[in-house]
């Protein structure tokens, strides 16, 4: 899981379907945190002016499958060969 990050209220700065751990704020004061995939749209958490009505993000942290992880751990590790590339204006016509 990534760190948490302080979210400002302008919006959703993630891509739509991004697995995140959010921290909600209510008019009250209390917090709650859940895991969700980010869904977008103006009307929405991400965006404070829809708070009191809607509770506010206050923070925020990626969440990434373990299995993600470990298959970018592998990748890592791979010694691949470098090939030389050919762009399409440097082939004979």
């Amino acid at each position: 899981m990534g760190p948490w990050i302080t979210h400002n209220g302008l919006g959703c700065p993630l891509r739509t379907g991004t697995i995140v751990e959010m921290c909600f704020q209510d008019a009250f004061g209390y917090t709650s945190t859940i895991v969700a995939s980010v869904a977008g749209g103006k009307y929405s958490s991400w965006n404070w002016e829809h708070y009191p009505e809607l509770k506010k993000i206050v923070r925020y942290r990626e969440k990434k499958p373990r299995g993600l992880q470990m298959l970018r751990d592998q990748v890592t590790g791979l010694d691949v060969p470098k090939k030389t590339v050919r762009r399409r204006e440097d082939l004979p016509a």
